[in-house]
């Protein structure tokens, strides 16, 4: 699914030093979670893959439609959604570590918004092309791409798990009533 999701502060950014560019990637998944849950669930999801390590199920996917990928380590941490003007609630920044040089780290934030009984999750964040102009040729030809699709995969896995969520919570309370 082709984004719309754009933050507005989120711009790509320069490296420490001034002479490299970080790419910024901005996907969404929807969830058929209500958005009160949303947050709790996801909290649920990413624990358990920081706990992993790099057993995670997240990971970056260098064939996307092969499945061909490598796992990596992850941490997560909540603060306030500075996004949403409208009303006070959180978000997520993740971290996620390739453990290798020819692979990059990426940095970013999930955010939930309400849609109808529904819920997007929107991932954004960058990273830095590893290898200096090789590595931000390689971004522009095809890495942006196995960037994005790592970023969607990861926005449909936690997705996933919300609607999962959602309805064994929904059978439960059914069995519960009866």
């Amino acid at each position: 699914m082709e984004s719309s999701y754009h933050p507005r502060n989120v711009p790509d950014m320069a490296s420490t030093d001034g002479s490299e560019r970080t790419s910024h990637i901005a996907v969404e998944a929807v969830a058929a979670c209500p958005f009160s849950m949303a947050e709790a669930y996801a909290a649920d999801y990413l624990h358990a893959a920081e706990l992993r390590g790099p057993e995670a199920e997240v990971g970056v996917r260098w064939l996307p439609g092969l499945g061909i990928g490598r796992r990596v380590m992850l941490a997560f941490g909540i603060h306030s959604d500075a996004l949403d003007h409208g009303r006070q609630h959180d978000e997520m920044r993740i971290t996620w570590r390739t453990g290798s040089r020819l692979l990059p780290d990426f940095h970013g934030s999930i955010r939930f918004r309400i849609d109808a009984n529904r819920t997007r999750v929107l991932v954004d964040g960058t990273y830095l092309p590893p290898l200096g102009l090789v590595g931000r040729l390689f971004d522009r030809a095809v890495g942006g791409t196995i960037a994005r699709a790592s970023m969607q995969g990861l926005a449909d896995r936690i997705a996933a798990y919300l609607t999962q969520r959602e309805v064994s919570w929904r059978a439960e309370q059914a069995n519960a009533a009866t």
